[in-house]
């Protein structure tokens, strides 16, 4: 068992190392957490909404947007229609705003497209069924003015939080939120999310626009202004956004985020400790690397541990048997418990910091309840490796339908 003492001591003190370096970065940035930066003149904002078959919420989002805090004569609005089959542009049409239509391409070509129309100094890309707080924009944009930022995004927070899965998901956002303002002291922002997420529209455009051919756009494009020396910041609006409702909508979610991120740490994995490269090349690729190979680790182990003492238990029983003893139905489970106790208290710790100050932007005190943490620390963040693996084998045949 020497090996498995081995690869146990690698994973809690990578657990330990990241759990200390995000509680010291909150601890010494704490005062800085709800500071906006000033600004001298207000830029041009140009929105894209891209969208595919979104009849349902195009509307609500649009007016939504219209009604945003921020002077009319440096705003527009672009809808850009991927090839919807129903009435998504013509509703759009209806509430005044520019529509684009185009074939269906998926929605990094959909943001190109509107690139090409854009006229601001800043290009929001906002999803249709997300909806930014009226003062957002106002948060947001003065972060532009300190040199090399290029992209700001916000708190993404669920919407749809009646049912157990939007609740539990409204906790992993907040918990997502509240460690990405941390990141940001690192430098090492390493996504731009959907929902909401500003951009210099002149590097946007110099650096290529959006890569077409990722499942998750928003995370390559922040590793690419990342390796090309540009910040990225995080304001304190928020953005609420419809989490998936059903349980394999949100597995293929995240089986499309696994993918996108694996995509995109191989497109960029000899960055990895590059000389010159910063926080990029020596923290954001090593601990996104880290994190998927950690995540897949720690299961084996899991489960190598479980499937030898249940094998061992059936041996030994089998032996009783035959020389006439009865069976002992009792499984040894000491070093499993005793090793994934030690690994759950480092776990526990972690994600009760995050939870103490991620959920204080949940307004829905269900979610606070004590229920729903501990469905949330013992059975859904167990999830998700299992969804790495389905990601993997996806990846690995090439699946590409989103």
């Amino acid at each position: 068992m020497l090996l498995i003492d081995a690869i146990f001591l690698v994973l809690i003190v990578i657990s330990l190392y990241f759990t200390f370096l995000f509680v010291i970065a909150f601890y010494e940035n704490r005062k800085k957490i709800g500071a906006i930066p000033k600004i001298k003149k207000l830029p041009s904002i140009s929105i894209l909404v891209p969208c595919h078959n979104e009849e349902d919420v195009i509307g609500g989002a649009i007016e939504n947007l219209k009604a945003l805090d921020y002077p009319k004569r440096l705003l527009e609005i672009i809808v850009v229609d991927d090839g919807s089959t129903d009435k998504t542009a013509e509703i759009a049409k209806r509430s005044g705003v520019r529509v684009l239509s185009k074939k269906k391409g998926g929605k990094a070509s959909a943001l190109n497209y509107g690139l090409k129309f854009a006229k601001g100094e800043i290009v929001a890309c906002v999803d249709a069924d997300s909806y930014p707080e009226n003062d957002t924009l106002l948060k947001s944009v003065p972060f532009f003015a300190e040199d090399k930022v290029a992209a700001v995004t916000t708190k993404i927070l669920v919407k749809n939080n009646e049912k157990l899965l939007g609740r539990l998901q409204e906790i992993e956002y907040a918990m997502i939120s509240w460690s990405r303002k941390i990141l940001e002291f690192m430098e090492s922002i390493y996504a731009t999310p959907g929902p909401l997420s500003f951009y210099k529209t002149s590097v946007i455009k110099k650096l290529g626009g959006f890569d077409e051919k990722n499942a998750t756009e928003d995370i390559e494009i922040a590793w690419r202004l990342l390796d090309n020396g540009y910040k990225i910041r995080m304001s304190q609006s928020k953005t609420y956004t419809q989490a998936p409702s059903r349980f394999k909508a949100w597995w293929r979610q995240r089986v499309r985020w696994n993918i996108g991120g694996i995509q995109t740490a191989l497109k960029y994995r000899t960055a990895m400790f590059k000389k010159g490269s910063e926080n990029f090349g020596y923290f954001v690729v090593p601990f996104f690397s880290l994190s998927y190979a950690v995540s897949l680790i720690a299961l084996g182990v899991f489960f190598y541990l479980l499937s030898a003492s249940l094998i061992n238990f059936v041996f030994f029983n089998l032996y009783m048997l035959l020389i006439g003893l009865t069976p002992m139905f009792d499984i040894s489970l000491d070093y499993l418990l005793n090793a994934f106790t030690f690994f759950g208290v480092v776990v526990f710790f972690l994600s009760v910091v995050m939870l103490r100050f991620g959920l204080a932007d949940v307004e829905n005190k269900k979610a606070k309840d004590y229920l729903y943490y501990l469905v949330f620390l013992t059975f859904y963040i167990m999830i998700f490796p299992l969804v790495l693996i389905d990601s993997l084998i996806k990846f690995a045949k090439g699946y590409n339908e989103w």
